[in-house]
C-alpha cells in the first residue's frame, strides 16, 4: 500500500551547486549515500468463516479472526533528494543564518525576494544586432543614439566578451529593509533555463525564490577601514611591479562595468529554488 504523504511543499531547483552540496553533506553525515531504502508495514486484521463438517449434512459454523503483517521495502536513489536534506541538515546544526549583515560574512546565509538574471555570454555573442536594436528603438521613440554613445555601448560589449563568467543573477531581498545581493552563476550549475526567465520578466521575477549560498562580499559603507588597507597594499605591489598597476585597473573596469555595484552584498551562490506548496483548501 501506498505510504501517504505528509509534505506540504517542495523544492524546485533552478541552481545548484552540487559539488559543494556532497562536500557539505559528507562533513555533516560521514559521507555521502548514492541509495537509501525506506521500510514501511502495514498490519491487516481479517476474519473467515469456519465449517465443521461436509457442507451437505449438518455442521456448525462459526467466525474465526486473524491477523497478518506486510511489509514493503523500496530501494530509493538520493541524487535528487540530497540538496533539500542538505539544506535541512545545516538548518539543523544552525549553520545557516536568515539575514544579510557585515557581521555574517564568510557564513552561510539563505535569503528570499525577487531575483533578475542577465546572460551576459548571449548579449556578448549578439553585440552587433543588440546595438542595431537600440539604435533603431531610440529611432522610433525619436531619441538621438549619439556616437559617444554608441562607443560606450560597444566598451561594454568588448568588456563583456573577455568576461569568463557568463551568467550573472540579483536579488532584492524580502527583508524589511532595502536589501540586494549580486551573484556569478556557473552556467553547468543551471538546472533551469535562466533566459526563459529573463524574457518572462522584464526587470525582477514575479514570484519569490530562495538562495542558499556564502556571504563573501559587504557593501562598500561597512569596509571603509578595509578599504584603505587594501589601496597600502595594492601601493605596495605596484610600486614592486609596475605590471600591477595594468591588472589592477583591468579589475577595476570589469568591477565598475559588470561588477557587483558598492551597495549590494556579494554572494557565493549554492542553490536556488522556488518553493512550491500545496494547495491551500477554500
Amino acid at each position: 500500500m501506498a505510504k501517504q504523504q505528509t509534505t506540504k511543499s517542495i523544492y524546485d531547483f533552478i541552481y545548484l551547486d552540487i559539488d559543494r552540496i556532497h562536500s557539505y553533506y559528507a562533513q555533516l553525515m560521514d559521507g555521502v549515500p548514492n541509495q537509501k531504502t525506506s521500510s514501511s508495514r502495514e498490519q491487516k486484521d481479517f476474519t473467515y468463516k469456519v465449517t465443521a463438517g461436509p457442507r451437505d449434512i449438518l455442521h456448525t459454523e462459526g467466525i474465526k479472526g486473524d491477523s497478518k503483517e506486510e511489509s514493503l521495502d523500496q530501494l530509493m536513489d538520493m541524487h535528487h533528494v540530497l540538496p533539500r536534506d542538505m539544506i535541512n541538515l545545516l538548518d539543523e546544526y544552525n549553520l545557516i543564518s536568515k539575514k544579510l549583515a557585515a557581521n555574517n560574512l564568510g557564513r552561510l546565509v539563505m535569503i528570499q525576494g525577487l531575483i533578475n538574471f542577465a546572460d551576459f555570454e548571449t548579449l556578448g555573442k549578439n553585440s552587433d544586432n543588440a546595438l542595431d536594436a537600440h539604435r533603431q528603438l531610440n529611432q522610433e521613440a525619436g531619441e538621438e543614439f549619439s556616437d559617444e554613445e554608441e562607443s560606450n555601448m560597444k566598451t561594454v560589449f568588448n568588456v563583456i566578451n573577455a568576461y569568463p563568467i557568463g551568467v550573472q543573477a540579483t536579488m532584492q531581498v524580502n527583508s524589511g529593509t532595502t536589501q540586494h545581493a549580486w551573484m556569478a552563476l556557473d552556467k553547468k550549475y543551471l538546472t533551469s533555463a535562466h533566459l526563459v526567465s529573463a524574457l518572462k520578466h522584464k526587470t525582477l521575477s514575479s514570484e519569490e525564490f530562495v538562495v542558499l549560498g556564502i556571504l563573501d562580499a559587504i557593501p562598500d559603507r561597512f569596509v571603509k577601514e578595509d578599504a584603505k588597507d587594501l589601496e597600502k597594499f595594492k601601493d605596495n605591489l605596484v610600486k614592486a611591479n609596475p605590471f600591477f598597476h595594468a591588472l589592477f585597473s583591468m579589475s577595476d573596469a570589469y568591477k565598475e562595468i559588470i561588477g557587483r555595484p558598492d551597495d549590494f552584498y556579494g554572494i557565493t551562490p549554492i542553490s536556488i529554488f522556488r518553493v512550491m506548496r500545496a494547495k491551500i483548501e477554500n
